[in-house]
């Protein structure tokens, strides 16, 4: 790895970058406790004597390796030499400190160029302490600051500069920038939403609708290349199970919306979807985060997270009665329309039309994603095997009409076309006899090189006869981030 100053999209992180992202998130952990601190204590107290040393050793640990460490914001996320820092939930408080702190001062963030002394740290916190307040600062001021105070290991950052697009280029950058920054939103939510879980009441059911009605709206600018669908192409190996909840929601409403549901009800759909397994935030995360096999003890109480949820929602009912929805998804979407999932119940009744659509979604979505405990499907693997256990697990004229809706060649798939080129499918085909021929971005040339520019290509015109898609096929290998040409 090497620093960069361009933040990019990682993808699922080596052993390497796991444990320099380890280091990234202690660096962040130990900068919003010293910097609270330095509003609370002279720098001389011992408060500062722990979290200042954590904080040098881990910086001596990346440099060590790196030679170099970039702390940056972009958008709502941090990037430590390019990588993005995705924050665990007991990181979550620190995270948004931290960038608050930053965009208070109107910096992008800081670089250390070399492991900076205890007492440059120590200069650093008193020139952060001494601009709390000020109205207008920004990283020149505050680099004039440290020099002043003799600190030379530490820059701090501009904000990132935005770039100009052209007017066609520039509505479309708004629809992307929309489309990400409402993922963000939701996914935002969630994390935070989950920290209260002991206080079921304290979950903003406001803010929660106001954050799936921007998901529905979106998902009526559908064409020209985009599908909120999309969205669920973001894939997290560390933070699987929020960004699984928020990518069943984003599925759940773009199935919902080709369904032809009305907007009240995407929004109800969308909601039972961001709850649906709000139950595993009750499994220990040594058992969530695992990195092994899961025991058979450990599969019993992962299951029950179906019950965790349904409980946790229960006391909501009273401040919103279609609470009851949500209850009844969370407790049914794994119990299969034939009844024999799980959980086992004494009376048997049907699943609910809501826990039916995010049954085919949340198993789409996780058989898409790669985990430790089961390889990642392609995929048309997992539209395959959605078919063979329709009628058991899944509803069967819902799983066509998903078949549909995602197309034969899932938005986001990439695929190997006829022609020898690679593409990332970014749309389906609403005509059922034209599944096959999505709208796609050919990403490679013929010998597999990554292209400057994705060209867009609709396979079902007729001047593209001599392209079509032969089979999905796993992006990693020819360094392509489906991400980057869906959203």
């Amino acid at each position: 790895m090497t620093a960069s100053s361009t933040p990019a999209t990682a993808t699922t992180p080596t052993s390497e970058a796991r444990v320099f992202l380890s280091l990234a998130r202690e660096i962040l952990q130990q900068m919003a406790v010293l910097i609270r601190n330095s509003y609370l204590h002279d720098l001389t107290n011992e408060v500062f004597a722990d979290p200042l040393e954590k904080a040098q050793t881990a910086l001596k640990d990346v440099m060590a390796v790196e030679g170099s460490f970039r702390l940056e914001r972009s958008g709502q996320e941090f990037y430590a030499n390019s990588i993005r820092v995705r924050m665990e939930i007991r990181n979550l408080h620190a995270y948004k400190y931290v960038w608050n702190e930053l965009e208070k001062r109107n910096l992008g963030g800081f670089n250390f160029e070399s492991v900076p002394s205890v007492q440059e740290l120590s200069q650093f916190l008193s020139v952060l302490a001494e601009t709390r307040s000020a109205t207008e600062t920004d990283d020149k001021q505050i680099n004039l600051a440290l020099q002043e105070k003799g600190v030379t290991r530490i820059q701090a950052l501009p904000p990132r500069p935005e770039e100009e697009e052209g007017p066609d280029e520039q509505s479309a950058l708004d629809r992307r920038q929309r489309a990400i920054h409402a993922y963000e939103q939701v996914l935002d939510f969630i994390r935070e939403s989950m920290t209260n879980l002991d206080s079921p009441a304290q979950i903003n059911m406001r803010q929660a609708k106001r954050s799936v009605q921007r998901l529905v709206d979106l998902s009526y600018e559908e064409g020209e290349g985009f599908s909120l669908a999309g969205m669920a192409a973001i894939k997290s190996h560390d933070n699987y199970t929020f960004n699984h909840m928020v990518n069943v929601c984003v599925l759940a409403i773009a199935f919902g919306q080709r369904l032809g549901l009305k907007k009240q009800d995407l929004a109800q759909l969308g909601l039972c979807a961001l709850y649906h397994d709000m139950g595993k935030l009750h499994i220990p995360l040594d058992v969530l985060n695992k990195h092994t096999s899961l025991t058979e003890e450990e599969w019993a109480l992962m299951g029950n997270h179906t019950v965790y949820a349904a409980r946790t929602l229960f006391p909501l009912i009273e401040q919103d009665h279609a609470t009851l929805h949500r209850i009844l998804v969370a407790l049914q979407h794994h119990y299969g329309v034939d009844g024999n999932g799980y959980p086992k119940l004494r009376l048997k009744q049907q699943q609910s039309f809501y826990a039916k659509i995010i049954a085919i979604v949340d198993t789409f979505d996780a058989m898409t994603t790669r985990r430790i405990y089961q390889r990642q499907f392609l995929p048309d693997e997992a539209m395959s095997i959605l078919t063979k256990r329709s009628g058991k697990l899944y509803d069967p004229p819902l799983v066509k009409a998903f078949i549909n809706c995602m197309g034969i060649f899932p938005v986001g798939s990439t695929v190997a076309l006829t022609a020898g080129e690679l593409a990332v499918v970014v749309e389906s085909n609403p005509d059922p006899d034209r599944v096959h021929q999505p709208k796609v971005n050919v990403v490679t040339d013929v010998e597999k090189k990554l292209l400057m520019s994705a060209v867009l290509v609709d396979l079902s015109q007729p001047g593209e006869a001599n392209r079509a898609i032969i089979k999905c096929v796993d992006p990693e290998p020819f360094g392509i981030n489906s991400v980057h040409y869906v959203v």
